[in-house]
């Protein structure tokens, strides 16, 4: 792959604003969280209860944005995604993978990452493509890609401070966003800059066992 190029999925996906889902969350849902790469919906997959939960006020709603994103590569994603465990996964989905740990560090950059891991307990837990651990002694999720919404319902149930889902329909935008959902009680994220990006992917290079070739720092 180029080195100029970032991954990108078809164009004509858009992202729903916040008050279409607040609005119509029953319909909203099902297209924004459970769509695959293609577009189309994974079987299996519910959010009536997750939309129930949003129109009776008990779940809210943001939106959280980066308005930048960097240049990701093979060789990058390979590097910065080293310490997850093998699996079957589409570049697509490891792309947001990556914008996940780049919002997490932009939030909290002391935060403790750990990837793949249990998002709930009990003796079958639900496993999150992220949890983010910060020094007050709680925890949120990122989930990327197509995502179940009884699942995201479990994980703030379970103690999830908020759950963030990347949608692949992001990945055709010139930035990062994703939707966080959270107990009405919790706190949103904060707001985050360019420059909040900017320095959270410097700070994930810098982390890396060696140091990568240049990259372009923006999309063109």
């Amino acid at each position: 792959m180029s080195i100029a190029t970032p991954y990108n999925i078809s164009t004509n996906a858009d992202l729903p604003s916040l008050s279409s889902i607040l609005s119509n969350p029953h319909d909203v849902l099902p297209r924004l969280i459970h769509a695959q790469t293609s577009g189309l919906p994974r079987a299996h997959q519910d959010s009536a209860l997750l939309a129930e939960s949003i129109a009776g006020g008990y779940i809210a709603v943001d939106t959280v944005v980066i308005p930048w994103r960097p240049m990701v590569t093979e060789t990058l994603l390979d590097e910065i995604l080293a310490d997850e465990h093998g699996c079957n996964e589409s570049d697509d989905h490891r792309v947001l993978k990556v914008h996940a740990r780049l919002l997490a560090v932009a939030e909290d950059p002391r935060g403790q990452l750990e990837p793949e891991a249990a998002a709930t307990s009990g003796r079958y837990p639900l496993r999150a493509d992220l949890i983010v651990w910060h020094a007050t002694g709680v925890s949120e999720s990122f989930e990327c890609g197509s995502t179940d919404g009884r699942s995201i319902l479990e994980q703030l149930q379970d103690g999830q401070v908020r759950v963030t889902i990347l949608p692949f329909s992001g990945l055709a935008t010139p930035y990062i966003q994703g939707y966080c959902f959270r107990l009405a009680a919790n706190p949103p994220h904060r707001p985050l800059t360019k420059t909040d990006g900017m320095q959270a992917w410097a700070q994930i290079l810098e982390a890396l066992p060696a140091s990568p070739p240049f990259l372009p720092s923006m999309l063109a």
